[in-house]
């Protein structure tokens, strides 16, 4: 397997433990796969993770196509403390419910909320118990 070494490139490289780079694995895991720092940090080739290679992770997952969740996990201003063992959700940004459903919720002023949430329930009975509705996000993240 290759090893992170394009820090300055911005291109995820796999790293040995895993098959793959992470929007590979992404991909082969139907579109959500959870991550740890640590993770993003060998596959971008940095040694260490401080809160400033936070962005250049940000930057190469959307390169790649991907999004994530919670967003302030890649956010200098609000986790200046970031940590390997720290996790997130990476997603496929292709359109699909998932993305646009996570895309409303994290950037609601970006999207059409009611058209994304309408569709979340196309096809649902109208009626649903909160539990019920919880149980139809987790399962459109894959939870």
């Amino acid at each position: 397997m290759n090893n992170p070494t394009n820090a300055q490139g911005g291109v995820l490289a796999p790293i040995e433990s895993n098959a793959g780079t992470v929007a590979e694995r992404c991909n082969l895991a139907g579109g959500l796969l959870r991550v740890t720092l640590g993770d993003l940090r060998e596959e971008l080739g940095y040694r260490r993770l401080g809160k400033y290679v936070l962005d250049e992770v940000a930057e190469t997952l959307t390169a790649e196509g991907l999004g994530w969740f919670p967003a302030w996990r890649l956010s200098p201003r609000e986790n200046s403390e970031p940590r390997k063992e720290h996790e997130l959700w990476v997603f496929l940004r292709d359109g699909g419910l998932r993305s646009q459903v996570i895309d409303a919720i994290q950037a609601p002023d970006g999207s059409d909320v009611p058209t994304v949430l309408n569709g979340l329930l196309a096809d649902r009975p109208r009626d649903l118990s909160p539990d019920r509705k919880l149980g139809l996000i987790r399962e459109i993240l894959g939870l």
